[in-house]
């Protein structure tokens, strides 16, 4: 019986390491074993596949570990070479791994740079490959607008993100600028008709409270007729200065011509007509007239929008068309009266 079972464990460590003979003589041994011996070898095989896939991953992972270490060995030399500003941190806590010299100079104006940007990117939710976000970055009383461009890397045997910094602080300055000068009107510096119908618009939308004011002045056909257009844009340029005295948060915009909207949040027509007969009486007495034959005068018709308002800004201009008309009329007639 114990040579059977030497016999048999010789064959079943065969099977295992690869080394059986095939054709060996195991007729002796029992059935059963040689149904055992069979199992034995499927699982010496599937030991082997196991195995020979091990080192293979392994191997894989090797060579992967390898060509991680060379990028981050490459990107460490190259990164002193681009201009953006390139700052590589843990995932994790944030802690700086590494930075090029672009934000090392930033570092040395404001020791809390790099922690304000990170910070910035984590409300972001920044956390992954090739997404950009726009920040506003202010130090020392001065706003810098920057573009952010975040990559997840494996670093150091952890993860890692890299920031790519760029400063677009002039571009969108002149974008900035570009958009003032498209909203704005190139005579007398207010907003034009496009920026006041489009902020009527989005208040009425949002069932803003104000006070929408229609100003017209009074004979400027006149004034170029008898005196020049000089004087007509002195004209239009001497009543833009005086509607600037509504409220600071008022918009004020001219439409075209001789017509000009004022848009004044949450306030009350009383109020509102109380400034207009203000800046009548400014106007009227403006010190470009003292050597002048002519005179200045300007009529307003103003209409109250609330959160009840369901009048579209074509109605609410034409009534405060109207309302404007009325006191122009009113005001001629008074004029008339006191000549009789």
């Amino acid at each position: 019986m114990k040579h059977i079972a030497d016999k048999m464990l010789v064959y079943i460590r065969g099977i295992i390491n690869e080394t059986h003979d095939k054709d060996s003589d195991i007729s002796d041994i029992p059935e059963d074993f040689h149904e055992l011996t069979e199992e034995l070898k499927t699982f010496g095989d599937y030991v082997v596949e196991t195995r020979e896939k091990h080192n293979e991953n392994l191997n894989e992972m090797k060579m992967r570990n390898a060509s991680i270490e060379q990028f981050n060995l490459l990107f460490s030399e190259l990164i002193h070479y681009i201009p953006q500003q390139i700052i590589v941190v843990e995932k994790e806590n944030l802690g700086i791994l590494l930075m090029n010299e672009a934000a090392i100079m930033e570092m040395h104006i404001n020791h809390e740079y790099i922690e304000t940007i990170t910070g910035l990117m984590a409300e972001h939710l920044v956390s992954a490959s090739g997404v950009e976000v726009e920040l506003d970055y202010t130090y020392d009383d001065v706003t810098r607008h920057l573009h952010v461009r975040a990559y997840e890397v494996e670093w150091d045997r952890q993860i890692a993100l890299i920031y790519a910094v760029s400063d677009i602080s002039d571009s969108k300055n002149e974008i900035m600028e570009l958009e003032i000068h498209a909203y704005r009107d190139s005579l007398t510096n207010l907003y034009n008709r496009a920026f006041g119908m489009k902020t009527l618009e989005e208040w009425i939308e949002n069932k803003k409270r104000f006070v929408l004011v229609f100003a017209d002045l009074d004979k400027l056909k006149h004034i170029n007729d008898e005196y020049g257009h000089n004087e007509g844009d002195m004209y239009i340029i001497n009543a833009a200065k005086h509607l600037l005295s509504f409220p600071e948060d008022a918009v004020i915009c001219r439409l075209g011509g001789d017509e000009y909207m004022v848009l004044v949040p949450d306030a009350g027509s009383e109020e509102i007509e109380e400034k207009s007969a203000i800046i009548y009486n400014y106007l009227s007495n403006d010190e470009y007239l003292s050597d002048k034959e002519y005179s200045y005068s300007i009529s307003f018709g103003l209409v109250a929008v609330d959160e009840n308002n369901t009048h579209p800004s074509s109605v609410l201009l034409s009534i405060a068309d109207e309302r404007m008309y009325e006191s122009k009329k009113a005001r001629k007639q008074a004029r008339l009266k006191e000549r009789l």
